[in-house]
Order: C-alpha cells, then structure tokens, then sequence
C-alpha cells in the first residue's frame, strides 16, 4: 500500500512539473477549451467568448427578443474565473487533485465563469418581456349583420412562464452562453368555434322567416332583419346563449305598439263660475307587453311565425266616479289681507293679480304639495317696492309675499299640512307677525325660499285667490267637508327698537277633539329700513290683528 501510494504521488508530481505554468488539458471555461494555455492565454480567449456573448442574451421565442447584459447588473471576473481553471488537478490534497486531474483528462472539467448579477433585475425583465409576447386568446363571436349571423372564430392564446424564462436567464447569465430559452404555453379560448356556430345556428332558425302580429283585422310584419336586431348574444361558461332582448324587441314591435294604443284620459275638475264641474274620464287601451314579449321570446325558439297582440283595457287613474267622490264642494276657510296700507301707484296691485291668477283655480289632489314657487315664477311682474334684508327698494316682484302670506292663512285655518314657510326679515303692516310668509325664487348665490303645503285631506282640495276692489285680497281654500276647525294666534315676547321677538300658536280641534293646541313656531324680526333710509323700529310697525 505504501508503495502504491508513493508511486501515485510520484506521477502526481511528474504531472505537475510537466504542465507547470499552463492549465491542464481537458479543462474549459464557458464552453472554450484552455487546455494547454497559459493564464494570460486563458485569459484573452475567455474575453474573447464574453465578448461575443456576454453583452447580450439573446432569447429563443416569438419575436426577435435580446435582454442587455449590463442592464441586468451582469459583471465577468475573468482573471479569477482563469485561477479557478488553473487550480484544476493542483488544488486540494493528493486526491483531490488526482481526481479533477482525471476529469480534466477525460473533458469533463468545466468551470463556470466568476460573475455577479441583479436577480431582481433578470426578474423584472422576463416580465417585460411577458408583457411583449403574451397575447390573449379570442374568443368566438356570433353577430347579426342585416340578414346575416356572421361567426368571428376563436384563437388561441400564448403565455411566457416568467419564472422559468428568468432561471434560463439567469443560468445564460452564469454560463455566458449569450442565449436562453422563452417557455410559454398555449393559451386556450373559454368559447371555441364550435360554440358560436352552434349559437349561430339557433340564431339563423329564429330569423328563418317573417313573423306575423295580429290583433282583430289588424296585422303587422317583422322582419328577419329586424328579429335579428333583437337578438343577444352573450357567454355562458364554455357557450354562447341566444336569447331576445326586450327593449331592442319593444322598437322593433313599437308600429303595432303605438296603433294599438290609446291613452285614457283622467276625470279632472273644471270652474263654470262658482261651480266645480267634473270633465269624464275616459278608459283607453294598451297592449299587453308582458304577456306578448314572453309569448315571442318562447315561441321563435320553437319556429312559431304568427302570433296574437294581447290588448288589455287601460283605465284612468282618476274615473269620473272616483272624481265626483273626491270633488272639493265645501269652502273650508278664507283669509284675507289689507293691501291698501301699502302705498301703491297701481303697479303694486297688479303683481298681486298676477300671482293670485296664477295659483286661483288650482287643484290640488289628495297627497299632493302644493309648491308656490312653482306657481308663481317666472311670469311677467312689475319693478315695485319690495323689502330685501329688511330694507325697501324696488324690484320686479313686488307684492308676491303678500300673496303667499294670505294663501298661508288659508291653508292653515283649513287644516292642510304646511310644510315649508319661512318668516320676513322686518315686520310689516299688513299682516300680523309670525303669521307671515315669504317666498324668493333664489339666484346663485342663495337658496329659494318656498311655501309650500301638503293636500292631508281625504279629497282634492281647490285655491281661490283673488284682488277685490274693496282693498282686501282673498284666498279661499274648498274641499271635502271636514269638521276640522282651526284658530291661529301671535303674541310678542319682546319689543324693543332693536328687534321683535313673537310666538305663534295654533289649536286644532277635529270631531271635536283637539288634537293639537300649542306653539306653532317662534319668529324674530329686525327693525325696517324705508327707501330713504330711515330706520322703523319694530313697535312703530302697525300690527292688524289675525283676521281683518
């Protein structure tokens, strides 16, 4: 044993001075043989591959695709990858260099090249890189065109393995071989041809022929072309569903729609004078759209051609019957203001007539708010004098508070629900504080300012407002007989120059029950200012008192 172990090491050492100076035979670097060379040699061929190679990684897919080495961080170490090339068979102990001195001999001794990199830049690129190849599968279609259903095939997909596509980078990268392998797979579509044909197929049996609508001696035709732009198509897991779509089969049905239909005319009410007449109602018809578009959307599936319009009879809201039960026939309260107080040349009075006439003959139904903006705005009003933060100027407009505050006299002893009113900012003499009303159309600058009251009777309600030549303007509200009685009441709580302060309380007695006897709400008024700039405290406002 000893002898053979001298002997080994004996051949270990003539090998080793034999080769001094060169690499071992046998040994590569990145694919290049060095065998035989000496470092310096080694080191000019192993530039030499990484020259060729190293720059850029070209990758083996779709499209013409290279990533470059430097942006990936790629650095080579040639000189130390030569020093590791000649360690092989001269580093380790006896037997370790006889054993990779056996591989060298044999070709097998293969040494990486020495080299760093940015893995998270390699991963980044291979998502680039997906981002350029991967293509989406697409889908079959089916489309109507006219008469025709027309197919779009499908196709399929590709998608890049990121993960795998960046190892084989990376390992091009270690073995400066310049080229990695892309690994993608086909991507299937989820709705094959084969699904939209058949989905064409139905389609083409549904448009075969006309369709024939009938109703008495009346009759219509619809079109395969118009059948067909009815139709929708739409994926169902691997499938297409063919189904009608309502509102595309409503246009293509509205001719006999719209002839078969006649609108019924509501019961309304009507002044002759003093009288409440009640205009007939009248039933009208209408097609049963429900019933016909599920008929159609059952039968065409099943080649059925003609089919009959159901008509149904379309009543009015409002009968005649139901009118003259809801007819108002009862003046349940009148509330009228002083408006020859307020010093006018005529163009004042006016306005009030404008406004009355615009809200006097107005019903108003069961439910229903009445809104006096709604009313009264927008018509043609004279440029009088109005208060506006509490100072008299002129603008077109005025007199319309004082309509309102009437009205809402009104309401209130008729026992309606008023649910928005607002107070004036100064008090004023023709109506007694906290019993008042305002309105303002509003501009952009400010929020309107409405009155407005709910109809909570049992039928509908009627507004008389009118001008009299006696100095007064009247509102009067009729309705169904009710024995509600309402009275209303104000009081200051404070007086001053400065400001006033009232309350106003309402009492509410139905069927002789009161049902409601308190404070209604609590307003505050500022001293007003004239058009001349004099300041009128409010105790030298005259106060009238609830009813004139």
């Amino acid at each position: 044993m000893a002898l053979l172990c001298a002997v080994l090491a004996g051949a270990v050492a003539l090998d080793y001075w034999s080769n001094s100076g060169r690499i071992y035979n046998g040994v590569s670097v990145a694919g290049v043989d060095v065998g035989g060379r000496t470092a310096g040699e080694a080191e000019a061929m192993v530039e030499e591959r990484i020259a060729e190679n190293g720059d850029r990684i070209r990758l083996n897919g779709p499209g013409d695709l290279a990533l470059s080495a430097p942006e990936l961080g790629v650095s080579y170490d040639v000189p130390a990858t030569v020093d590791r090339a000649y360690e092989v068979g001269r580093g380790g102990n006896v037997f370790e260099r006889l054993t990779s001195r056996l591989q060298a001999a044999y070709g097998s001794a293969e040494i990486p090249p020495e080299v760093t990199y940015d893995p998270e830049r390699v991963d980044a690129s291979a998502e680039a890189v997906a981002q350029r190849v991967d293509q989406q599968p697409r889908e079959a279609t089916v489309a109507v065109e006219g008469t025709e259903v027309v197919v779009e095939e499908s196709q399929e997909g590709y998608g890049l393995d990121v993960p795998a596509t960046a190892q084989n980078v990376r390992a091009a990268v270690e073995g400066a071989s310049g080229e990695a392998e892309m690994v993608a797979g086909t991507i299937e579509p989820t709705i094959g041809t084969p699904a939209a044909e058949a989905a064409a197929e139905t389609a083409r049996e549904v448009m075969s022929g006309d369709v024939s609508l009938t109703a008495g001696e009346e009759a219509w035709t619809l079109t395969p072309a118009e059948i067909g732009g009815a139709l929708d198509f739409a994926p169902e897991g691997a499938e297409i569903s063919v189904t009608l779509d309502r509102e595309s089969l409503r246009e293509a049905a509205s001719e006999p729609v719209e002839a078969l239909t006649v609108e019924p005319r509501e019961a309304g009410y009507e002044l002759n004078g003093d009288q409440i007449v009640v205009t007939e109602s009248q039933t009208g018809r209408a097609v049963d759209e429900e019933t016909l578009f599920a008929d159609l959307e059952a039968g065409l599936f099943e080649g059925r051609r003609e089919y009959e319009v159901p008509v149904v009879t379309d009543e009015p809201e409002l009968t005649t019957a139901r009118a003259e039960e809801l007819k108002p026939t009862e003046l349940l309260s009148r509330y009228r203001t002083d408006y020859s107080i307020v010093e006018d040349d005529g163009q004042r009075k006016e306005n009030l007539e404008i406004a009355s006439n615009a809200v006097n003959g107005r019903f108003v139904a069961p439910g229903e708010t009445f809104s006096m903006n709604e009313n009264i705005s927008g018509l043609d009003y004279n440029a009088t004098k109005v208060i506006i933060d509490g100072k008299e100027t002129k603008a077109d407009g005025g007199g319309l508070c004082q309509v309102t505050s009437t009205l809402y006299m009104a309401v209130n002893y008729a026992g309606l629900d008023v649910t928005e009113r607002h107070p004036h900012i100064s008090q004023l003499p023709y109506i007694r504080p906290g019993l008042d009303a305002t309105v303002w159309f509003g501009d952009e600058n400010g929020v309107p300012l409405d009155m407005k009251f709910e109809n909570t009777s049992d039928g509908y309600v009627l507004i008389r407002e009118y001008v009299a030549d006696d100095g007064f303007i009247y509102a009067e509200v009729y309705g169904k007989p009710s024995d509600t009685q309402v009275e209303m009441s104000s009081r200051p709580t404070y007086m001053e120059a400065d400001r006033s302060k009232w309350n106003t309380y309402q009492k509410v007695t139905k069927d002789g029950e009161v049902i409601y006897d308190g404070l209604l709400h609590k307003d505050t008024y500022d001293p007003l200012v004239d058009e001349k700039g004099k300041t009128i405290p409010p105790p030298d406002v005259y106060v009238p008192p609830v009813k004139q």
